[in-house]
């Protein structure tokens, strides 16, 4: 058994299953495990916090079968905030791989529940990131590139690189995060990615922003107001770096009112006929 003792990586998924295999293979149990994460800013402070060196083909990390699920459910976890996702993701590999093949079959477990639910709260931070990016133009000597500023609750840029790739192909783009970038260039077929930025790096406006809030109060039906609702979908986080939220106070301000004045045409209407 392997002396309690620092587990070094480089903050990514990549490099902690290359650490996990070699603590695993040298039977290192979960409780004497101290995962040394570089990224953080505490692991920055650290003089023995420097990422090992990656495996060599003369001294391959060693090959652990696993679930896929736990490895598809590990990928998604290791993208969490939380700096407990490390420990318990080599503690559900440890029970894994130590009798208990079936772990991530039994809901009420207490790791198996901790897992799903730092899932789930990724899951959710890379759909808000779909829904609220809000690009607008800044025009170049090389043509138009679109920016826009979004602050992510978790590291979810790379996870969401292709939907965005995808979804806007054609356009010169980036997205900066106040812990990474990422940008798109459409003649190069290029997808980058660089260190995070600074709010005031992104634009604040563009021509195309009162067209857009003009729609948005247009489309704005008061009498299907939910507030509750529309808080769970649209969280007060983000409304800082949505133009339409400057909107919603008013908006919501008026709502009865207009309401109001839609029931008393509509009866008005009805007697007229």
């Amino acid at each position: 058994m392997t002396a309690r003792g620092p587990l070094h990586f480089d903050g990514s998924f990549a490099d902690w299953k290359r650490a996990a295999r070699t603590a695993l293979a040298a039977g290192l149990p979960p409780d004497q495990a101290d995962w040394c994460d570089a990224s953080t800013a505490q692991a920055a402070f650290a003089f023995d916090c420097a990422p090992s060196p990656p495996a060599t083909a003369a001294d391959p990390a060693p090959q652990i079968r696993v679930p896929r699920t736990f490895l598809d459910l590990a990928a998604d976890v290791a993208c969490h905030r939380d700096p407990a996702r490390w420990p318990l993701l080599y503690r559900t590999l440890w029970r894994l791989t130590h009798g208990e093949p079936h772990l991530l079959a039994n809901p009420a477990d207490a790791d198996t529940h901790a897992l799903h639910s730092l899932a789930k709260a990724v899951h959710r931070d890379l759909h808000k990131m779909r829904a609220f990016v809000r690009f607008r133009e800044v025009a170049t000597e090389t043509g138009p590139w679109f920016v826009a500023w979004f602050e992510p609750q978790h590291h979810i840029v790379e996870a969401n690189a292709a939907f965005f790739r995808d979804r806007f192909a054609a356009l010169r783009w980036s997205i900066l995060t106040p812990s990474r970038c990422m940008h798109w260039d459409p003649a190069a077929r290029a997808l980058g990615f660089t260190p995070g930025a600074r709010r005031e790096d992104a634009p604040a406006a563009d021509a195309a922003e009162d067209l857009w809030l003009t729609y948005y109060a247009s489309i704005f039906n008061p009498a299907r107001v939910k507030v509750g609702a529309m808080l769970a979908e649209m969280p007060r986080h983000y409304w800082k770096n949505l133009p339409e939220a400057a909107l919603i106070p008013r908006l919501l301000a008026e709502a009865a009112p207009r309401v109001e004045d839609m029931v008393t045409r509509s009866k008005t209407h009805t007697a007229a006929d």
